[in-house]
């Protein structure tokens, strides 16, 4: 991957400190790591006026340049992220001005500038390395105490969305409808295709003829249908719907601990995938990629404080959870989008499972991201185990 920093990032980032005035001095470091970032270039940058001393240090985000990445990783992906921070976050982010600021979803990252045209497109975002925000390790299971917090503050940011949405529901069909639908325009490409069926395939391998006989039955569907059942689930519709994060694995958000090292604070990051869609996608979606058995045995635990959160924040808005969102339609929409949840989770786990030695560098040339997934070698022990143990928690709630 190139580091360097394209001559208008380059113009935006000398506008962000003192108006671009003074002797300004750009260093670029940390790019990405090997099997991260793979719809963009990540790197940490440091502006410094040489002048005044003043100093300041941002993530910025650029898009390969390779046609070929290009195509592969849609550029409507890039588009869509620019059109949540600037359109759909700040729209919602104001809106929560109305409620104590102890009451507000405070989670995302701050977006310093943004531009996506035919030439460049990028985002300049807070570092929150500096803030002492530290990325999960991708193969370590999420606990307990991070699902608490987790779906605690997605109940405040489903909650905002809810309330905008109740109030003025006009200007939300506006503001969603600027949003892309990155899910059903992938399950339409060939490649992406041939990744849910490898994940299948894979998963079908961890469970045992004789022992797991239920579940086998059950997962040959999938493996029969896996094209039609991503694309309809993909494109559901469901009166329930709100803003979501859509692409709500563990790598896609930052954590902050104390000294006993107990999780303290989250920030999500990465809305590539935002849409307007059942809060359940986000929810089912974070917890089968992340959490362990033990910790999908407290669903309807995490549920309720889920749920507690979102109506704590609509009450904030004079809104009543029971009328926009009811416990029972959490739970219904549950079982039925969750299925979106368990093919996502498939291929996440695949990706977190992968050695370390085996990722290759993304460069700006043409890389095919599924064939060096599934070409690269993995704990196929850890793999199984967890996607077992997901399958049967699933089976065991007639969610398959």
């Amino acid at each position: 991957m190139s580091n360097d920093i394209h001559p208008q990032v380059r113009q935006t980032l000398e506008q962000l400190l003192n108006g671009g005035e003074g002797d300004l001095e750009i260093v670029s470091h940390d790019p990405n790591k090997k099997g991260e970032g793979f719809s963009g270039a990540i790197v940490f940058v440091t502006l410094r006026d040489k002048r005044t001393r003043n100093e300041l240090n941002v993530i910025v985000k650029q898009a390969y340049r390779g046609p070929s990445v290009r195509e592969l990783l849609q550029r409507d992906v890039f588009i869509n992220e620019t059109y949540f921070y600037t359109k759909v976050w700040s729209r919602l982010d104001k809106f929560q001005e109305r409620i104590p600021e102890k009451c507000r979803f405070q989670k995302v990252p701050k977006c310093l500038a943004s531009d996506s045209n035919e030439s460049i497109m990028f985002l300049v975002m807070e570092n929150l390395k500096l803030q002492h925000f530290h990325n999960h390790v991708k193969k370590v299971l999420l606990d307990r105490e991070h699902y608490e917090l987790i779906f605690k503050e997605y109940g405040k940011f489903h909650g905002i969305s809810f309330a905008y949405k109740a109030l003025h529901p006009e200007k939300y069909v506006e503001m969603a409808e600027g949003l892309v639908n990155m899910y059903s325009i992938l399950a339409k490409k060939h490649f992406y295709q041939n990744s849910i069926k490898y994940a299948y395939e894979i998963c079908a391998e961890s469970l045992q003829p004789g022992v797991d006989d239920a579940v086998i039955e059950k997962l040959r569907h999938y493996l029969q249908n896996y094209k039609g059942i991503f694309l309809e689930i993909a494109e559901a519709e469901t009166k329930y719907a709100v803003i979501t994060h859509g692409d709500c694995w563990s790598s896609n958000m930052m954590f902050k601990y104390n000294d006993s090292k107990k999780v303290t604070d989250v920030r999500f990051f990465d809305f590539q995938f935002a849409r307007s869609a059942s809060p359940c996608c986000d929810l089912s979606y974070c917890l089968y990629s992340g959490a362990s058995k033990e910790v999908l045995k407290d669903l309807d635990y995490l549920l309720q404080i889920y749920h507690d959160s979102l109506s704590e924040t609509l009450k904030q808005f004079g809104c009543d959870s029971d009328k926009l969102f009811p416990m029972q339609a959490l739970k219904e929409d549950w079982k039925r989008f969750c299925k979106l949840a368990l093919t996502m989770s498939l291929m996440v786990w695949r990706v977190k499972f992968v050695y370390e030695e085996e990722w290759k560098d993304n460069t700006d040339e043409a890389i095919n991201v599924q064939e060096q997934i599934i070409q690269s070698g993995y704990d196929e022990t850890a793999f199984n185990k967890t996607v077992r143990d997901l399958l049967y928690h699933l089976h065991e709630n007639d969610f398959l």
